[in-house]
């Protein structure tokens, strides 16, 4: 029989070696690889066996290539050198050893072990394996018996070495752990806890080897709590793996409440299960904050402390929840930050509580709240409603929906998309009250407001009372941010539900109002112009008018919004003041609503009554008029010689008339009217050209020409000019005399001119 085995070997060898010359050949390697059939954590000093099941056996995984030439061949397997006292054997298991998990005698003479030395084996095979036996690889199990000295840790490492020539590998394979006989605790998660108590952490212990929790003259561990916390009952136990389980772990609370004592009798392999326990609370004694649970017992363990839960009162805090923008005072709902809003402990937030939210003076709402899911957490089936409440869209109102009684961890809402409009002058950290019956109070900020618009002046020059076309400081006017100045018209108005929405207007382009006050006009339009970015003002749309009140008005239509924020800057400005003007600096305001998005549809500060100024800018000084300056009026009638100054009647070689709309005096009555003596009229007949000078201010008019001069500099152009009559030269009164700071008014019914200075 074994001949004819062999022969067959032959002939499977023969055939092998002619299809090496039609298929290439593979790059050679031991076809051979070892395992344990288990490896587990064991105590140092000790002898383990595969027989009682306290270690794995040895795995020689050989595929046939391997199997059917293992003649002769042969591996060395030993363990460690250090530290000393390692020993290694081949146990008997039956008298053989175990081929692909059967026929356990199989192999009775193919393999021998040698014991070289204590802790090395040699493991030879006296015989091949024949190839109609091997419908797969094979694989031999060899029982184990070790001896892990003291002082050994961690991975025991069994090193498999063969000769060069040998079918077997060399390998290194861990075949056991040494460990301390320790456990180590852990909490799986850390739940909040009211007064009402409950469940806590889920405690996970496990064994560093076998044996490893067992009483000896106490309780193998104990697990106490602080003062004002008591275990309710035993708790239960959930096995991971190994032989504890809650047949074999009896518990025993002690006297006080507070220590759960865990006992454990039997012998058994290295386990690891959960703890699941409840505590009832003593408010009175409870501290809140973290709940402590310290580790003793007849077993090392660690940590010597768990926190198993946090302790906190019923309570709801509202913040800020992540970046508090800065928004644009008057803009239309602007978006503020998220707020949140979280539980101490489950339970807090109560079904149908409400929390409200105020905004100062001069802000409204523009939209209400939606839940953020991707930030809030353990909400369940929290939900909220708001609504605006009273008339002035100052207050929201959050009606809470559901509870969060039954949950271990308490909830947190973040709430997003809220929107506010604030007054074109609003401006600081936009400051929200908390109130309501959920309970809680406070203050929490949601934004940052800035002003759309910056003004600046490049100088404050004094301005006389009651003098006309006075020159006042150029002014910058700067945009805070891109945008800030509007196009196209955006108003408010209040819904049926109490928010502030927008709507558009584009019949019209929206413009910048500079407004003087009351008594202060406009003499002349100045000069605007966009001095840096991309702001587009409409080609001809600056104009000059007075208001009711008497105050003067700049209009500036804006014909598209900038990109980047842009400056406008306001040159030659002149102003007239008339004699109800008070002392002091005089400010100019910049209002309108290509800034403002809170005026309604025509234009008017319903929303937000007497807040239109975005920003203001002193542009001039106003004084009283020099000592030496005596105020009084004229009064002249068209066609007659006389006129009177001061209630005294005065005769002129010629009479005033009318000319092209305006009417004309001799020069030197032109002056005398207002108080000028004639040494401070000259006449110029080389250049044509008559000066009037009062105070500090020098007018200059020339024949024939529409220029007028104030102190050398041209200020206007008149829509007539100076001419020569019967020899005398004779000035058009209105535009002299307003620019000395006189103020002339025409009578038609009388045809009276009446000059005040």
């Amino acid at each position: 029989m074994r001949k004819a085995r062999n022969s067959k070997l032959a002939l499977l060898l023969v055939l092998t070696m002619l299809a090496t010359l039609f298929v290439a050949i593979p790059t050679a390697s031991a076809a051979c690889d070892y395992s344990m059939t288990f490896t587990k954590t064991v105590k140092a000093g000790n002898t383990y066996s595969t027989k009682l099941g306290e270690i794995g056996a040895l795995v020689i995984d050989m595929d046939p290539t391997v199997a059917t030439s293992v003649y002769n061949k042969y591996v060395y397997l030993s363990l460690p050198s250090s530290p000393s006292g390692y020993k290694l054997e081949i146990e008997s298991l039956d008298g053989s050893c175990v081929i692909n998990d059967k026929n356990p005698g199989s192999i009775v003479n193919k393999v021998i072990y040698t014991q070289t030395n204590p802790r090395t084996v040699q493991v030879k095979f006296l015989e091949n394996f024949e190839p109609e036996d091997l419908a797969a690889n094979v694989k031999v199990k060899l029982p184990l018996k070790v001896t892990i000295p003291s002082g050994a840790s961690g991975d025991i490492i069994l090193k498999a070495e063969a000769p060069s020539s040998s079918v077997f590998s060399s390998d290194d394979i861990v075949i056991a752990r040494a460990g301390t006989a320790s456990v180590s605790l852990s909490v799986e998660s850390v739940p909040s806890i009211s007064s009402s108590g409950g469940q806590i952490g889920v405690i996970r212990i496990k064994e560093g080897v076998d044996n490893t929790l067992k009483d000896s003259g106490q309780a193998a561990l104990k697990l106490k709590l602080p003062s004002g916390f008591k275990w309710t009952s035993d708790p239960s136990v959930e096995p991971l793996w190994g032989e504890l389980n809650e047949d074999n772990i009896k518990f025993k609370i002690t006297n006080d409440d507070r220590t759960l004592e865990i006992h454990v009798y039997a012998d058994h392999k290295g386990s690891y299960f959960k703890l699941i326990g409840n505590v009832e609370v003593d408010e009175s004694v409870a501290k809140t904050g973290e709940v402590k649970v310290t580790v003793s017992g007849a077993t090392t363990a660690s940590p010597s402390e768990l926190v198993v839960a946090n302790y906190g009162e019923e309570d709801v805090t509202v913040n800020a929840f992540g970046e508090v923008p800065t928004i644009t005072a008057g803009k239309q709902g602007s978006d503020i930050a998220k707020l949140e809003i979280a539980e101490a402990v489950p339970g807090s937030l109560i079904d149908n509580r409400t929390i409200t939210l105020t905004l100062p003076d001069n802000v409204k709402w523009s939209q209400g709240p939606n839940i953020d899911e991707d930030n809030s957490q353990n909400r369940g089936d929290l939900g909220i409603t708001a609504r605006i409440v009273g008339s002035d869209s100052k207050m929201l109102k959050i009606t809470i929906s559901g509870d969060t009684s039954t949950q271990t961890d308490p909830a947190k809402l973040v709430l997003k998309d809220m929107q506010v409009t604030p007054a074109v002058d609003f401006s600081g950290d936009l400051t929200v009250e908390i109130a309501g019956s959920q309970g809680v109070e406070g203050q929490v900020t949601l934004a940052k407001v800035v002003a759309p618009v910056s003004a600046t002046a490049s100088s404050t020059p004094d301005v006389k009372i009651g003098y006309t076309s006075q020159v006042a400081g150029d002014i910058t006017i700067v945009e805070n941010q891109a945008e800030a100045i509007k196009g196209v018209i955006t108003y408010s108005d209040v819904d049926d539900d109490g928010y502030v929405v927008s709507g558009t207007n584009t019949d019209t382009r929206a413009r910048i109002v500079v407004k003087a006050p009351a008594g202060v006009t406009f003499t002349d339009t100045p000069t605007v112009e966009v001095v840096e970015g991309d702001l587009q003002l409409v080609t001809g749309g600056v104009s000059t008018t007075t208001s009711d009140a008497g105050e003067g008005l700049l209009y500036i239509k804006v014909k598209s919004d900038s990109s980047t924020p842009s400056k406008i800057k306001i040159s030659g400005i002149k102003l007239t003041v008339d004699r109800t003007v008070p002392e002091g600096p005089i400010y100019l305001s910049i209002r309108g609503n290509a800034i403002d998005e809170t005026l309604d549809e025509d234009g008017n500060d319903e929303l937000y009554p007497g807040h239109l100024d975005a920003a203001k800018v002193a542009v001039a000084n106003c004084v009283t008029p020099g000592a030496a300056q005596t105020k009084g009026n004229a009064v002249f009638t068209l066609g007659q010689a006389s006129y009177v100054l001061n209630g005294q009647t005065v005769t002129m070689p010629v009479a005033p008339y009318a000319k092209n709309g305006r009417t004309y005096l001799p020069l030197r009555y032109c002056g005398n009217a207002i108080g000028i003596d004639d040494a401070n009229i000259w006449w110029d007949q080389a250049t044509k050209t008559a000066t009037l000078k009062k105070d500090s201010t020098i007018v200059q008019v020339k024949l024939g020409s529409q220029a007028l001069y104030v102190n050398g500099v041209q200020v206007s152009t008149m829509d007539v000019a100076p001419e020569a009559k019967d020899g005398r030269t004779m000035l058009p009164i209105r535009p002299v005399l307003e620019a000395l700071g006189a103020k002339v008014t025409y009578d038609a019914t009388t045809q009276a001119v009446s000059i005040e200075y």
